[in-house]
């Protein structure tokens, strides 16, 4: 009877280390986190925006109480200069705020894509004249642009659920944020015409209408998507920017910008009439930053 023996592997074992398995975890759990999260704060903000001027006794308009009224039970954020109730017209401001919001990103969106695609798919003299207007508008100041056409059009009234001066602010803001999308879209679609189902597609025959639709647009849409999380940001920071210049909704309808311009000059005696609407526009930020950022993570992850 033999003993059979048995040769040490030659393989170092690997410690474990304590960190590695709860780091490996909390790396994949965290995109889905963050984004649920995100999605959370910016679901309370829209339906805030919603509900509360519904069930408030106050309208954003109406003298509530005395003026410059710290915050308490019966004023949430406390009143203004006016004495109108801040937290009314903070929601009623957000309201407005999100409505441009919304047209400004599927606006630019829309043009800033369609433009970028066939720019891609076009000749090189085609492509090269798109390129160089839109190169030429990005290099331009766009909030003089923004000044102008908001300020040429600001007598424009109330038109549906938008005051005065809202159209005329989404359309300036419209006409150089396009630009942005133009050069995103058409750098990740020459990114995916080398591809290889591309090839095939134009190796079969198809129309060029064809291949787009049916090939890069579905292909764009998650890149695109993440962008315009994105832009909402710089687009209620824009909004919010105007009424410093003069143009955008125009008193007495309130407006996130127009609310903290308003407290500025009493920011020291009654803070509460611009950090509370501040505070609001910051929840904003960070609810939809969380959003994008766990997009270009599933984005990145997608890619590997």
């Amino acid at each position: 009877m033999t003993a059979t023996t048995q040769t040490p592997s030659t393989t170092p074992r690997r410690s474990p280390h304590w960190l590695r398995l709860p780091h490996w975890k909390f790396a994949q759990r965290r995109p889905r986190g963050a984004l649920a999260l995100g999605l959370a704060l910016l679901a309370v903000i829209v339906l805030a925006t919603i509900f509360v001027p519904m069930l408030s006794p106050y309208t954003a308009t109406a003298i509530a109480g005395k003026p410059l009224m710290a915050p308490s039970w019966l004023h949430w954020f406390g009143t203004d200069t006016a004495g109108r109730d801040v937290f009314v017209r903070t929601w009623v401001g957000g309201r407005n705020d999100l409505l441009m919001v919304v047209l400004v990103v599927l606006g630019s969106s829309i043009i800033g894509t369609l433009v970028g695609v066939v720019a891609s798919m076009s000749s090189p003299l085609t492509d090269s004249i798109l390129m160089r207007f839109t190169d030429a508008l990005i290099s331009f100041p766009g909030m003089i642009i923004v000044m102008a056409i908001a300020l040429v059009f600001s007598g424009v009234g109330e038109i549906g659920p938008f005051p005065r001066g809202a159209l005329p602010a989404v359309i300036a803001i419209i006409a150089i944020n396009w630009a942005s999308y133009t050069r995103l879209v058409r750098g990740e679609a020459l990114s995916l015409r080398s591809r290889d189902f591309i090839t095939a597609a134009t190796l079969l025959g198809y129309s060029k209408s064809r291949i787009i639709a049916r090939h890069l647009l579905p292909n764009l849409a998650t890149t695109v998507g993440a962008y315009m999380v994105v832009d909402a940001i710089v687009a209620v920071v824009t909004i919010a920017g105007m009424p410093f210049i003069g143009a955008g909704i125009q008193p007495p309808a309130p407006e996130w910008g127009s609310l903290m311009l308003a407290g500025s000059t009493v920011l020291y005696s009654a803070w509460w009439v611009t950090v509370m609407p501040g505070l609001v526009v910051t929840v904003y930020g960070i609810a939809l930053s969380l959003i994008a950022d766990s997009l270009l993570a599933e984005i990145d992850g997608g890619a590997r």
